[in-house]
């Protein structure tokens, strides 16, 4: 019966050491999504400088991203149309967990042009085409 007793003492003990605070999940969700904005810009930086002599192509790669961005907003508006308030404490967290996917579909959508495509890709547009 002892061992019962200190095994769930025990357990219990891990369980509230694993607790978060609602401020330390919105610290987290928005750390996750920073990190993920800084990944994406990282990115788009080597893309601009691969591509630098492509002038068309660097033009409408900026013009993509800006409206990706304004894509972005649109969509975070659509998924919470409400005053933040309406969505509860958790909404820092679903706001910030929201953006971070949205930013990682974009990173994943640009990294093609620094990786390139799978071998025997006809439909290769600009990718590959740094001059």
């Amino acid at each position: 019966m002892k061992a019962v007793v200190i095994t769930l003492l025990i357990v219990a003990g891990s369980l509230t050491g694993m607790a978060q605070s609602q401020s330390d999940m919105n610290k987290q969700a928005g750390l996750e999504y920073k990190e993920a904005d800084k990944k994406l810009n990282t990115i788009y930086q080597e893309i601009l400088k691969k591509y630098a002599a492509n002038k068309t192509f660097i033009t409408n790669f900026k013009e993509a991203q800006r409206l990706w961005v304004q894509l972005r907003d649109a969509q975070l508006k659509a998924m919470y149309p409400e005053s933040a308030k309406s969505y509860g404490s958790m909404f820092p967290v679903c706001k910030s967990n929201y953006l971070a996917e949205l930013t990682n579909q974009r990173t994943d959508a640009i990294r093609v042009w620094l990786n390139g495509l799978p071998p025997g890709e006809t439909c290769t547009g600009s990718v590959g085409a740094t001059e």
